[in-house]
Parts: structure tokens; C-alpha cells; sequence
């Protein structure tokens, strides 16, 4: 089950992809979210904005970062800047911290420091 939809995506970005483009696309974020932070839970509402804002962010890599028409000009605005932050904060809180144990070993001063 795909962690949100190709609506969701349409919601926060304006383009001419059809559904089935868009929902390809998902299925790449949703395989990079499981690769990074393992499968989680379809219906956990971060994990679909963490998806649908790559998605929305792969998409909008596809098209020109300015459209202009005339005298009319229409830029991103920093936005794939700001989606990346988006993304990486919510990876952070998603994520499980690693832990490794370390081995302990005992120093023995006397043959560290003989005489």
C-alpha cells in the first residue's frame, strides 16, 4: 500500500504528469523511505507527507526551475530548498538512532606504566 496518493501529491504541486506518471514516482519515494527508515505504517500521516513531499519533489525536479510567458515569469522560489529541509526533519524524527556497543577493556596501569 503506497504511503499516500497521487492527489496528495497534486495538492502541493501543479503539473501536467497523469496519475500513473505521479504514482510511479511514489512507488521510488515510498521504496527510498522503506530503504532509509525501514517499512513503516501506511497510515501514519507523517510518513505520507515525508512521501508526498519527495514525490512533489522529484516531480518538480522534472520541470524548469522558471516559466515565462510573455512579461508574466513564475519561479520555484527556493521551494525544492525548502522541501529538502522538510524531508530531513522528518527522517530525523522518523529514524531509529543506531547504537553500538563498544567493547570495554581493562588498562592495567602496572604493564601500561611499568617501573
Amino acid at each position: 500500500m503506497p504511503y499516500c496518493t497521487a492527489s496528495d501529491v497534486r495538492l502541493i504541486i501543479e503539473t501536467s504528469l497523469s496519475d500513473s506518471e505521479i504514482e510511479s514516482q511514489i512507488e521510488m519515494s515510498d521504496a527510498e523511505i522503506d530503504g532509509r527508515i525501514g517499512t513503516q505504517n501506511p497510515t501514519d500521516k507523517l510518513v505520507k507527507k515525508l512521501s508526498t513531499l519527495i514525490t512533489a519533489q522529484a516531480v518538480k525536479t522534472r520541470q524548469p526551475q522558471a516559466v515565462s510567458i510573455g512579461e508574466y515569469r513564475e519561479e520555484t522560489g527556493g521551494i525544492l530548498e525548502a522541501w529538502e529541509r522538510e524531508i530531513e526533519r522528518i527522517y530525523r524524527l522518523k529514524g531509529t538512532p543506531t547504537i553500538k556497543g563498544s567493547e570495554y577493556r581493562h588498562i592495567d596501569e602496572e604493564k601500561r606504566y611499568p617501573g
